[in-house]
């Protein structure tokens, strides 16, 4: 169910190409953020089961997650709606939402 928008008035119209493509991108690194960081996640857990016994991988791996989750914010908040400039990481976790919480306007899906 979607939320109702904050700005009374019209419907804004349709995002073009060049927006939605852009909106595209973000998600696909979005995407592409989630799975590397899993991947680099699951290459620290195997480390520290190996080589927890040396002195340089608990910092070492304590530092990869600090990093992740400073990189996963600036990922994830640096998108804004182009119409109204409201973050989309704030409507939706790695995913793109149908429509923006605020204005409104439709995020359209391919085949749509």
């Amino acid at each position: 169910m979607m939320r109702e928008r904050s700005r009374p008035g019209p419907p804004p119209k349709p995002l073009d190409a060049g927006e939605m493509d852009r909106v595209r991108r973000w998600q696909q690194h979005m995407a592409w953020y989630y799975w590397m960081a899993m991947a680099l996640i699951l290459g620290g857990f195997l480390l520290f089961s190996y080589k927890g016994h040396e002195p340089w991988v608990a910092p070492s791996v304590l530092l990869l997650l600090g990093v992740l989750m400073v990189a996963g914010a600036v990922v994830q908040f640096r998108e804004r709606c182009p119409r109204c400039s409201a973050l989309l990481g704030r409507q939706a976790r790695y995913l793109l939402p149908k429509a923006c919480k605020h204005c409104g306007v439709l995020f359209a899906r391919p085949g749509d």
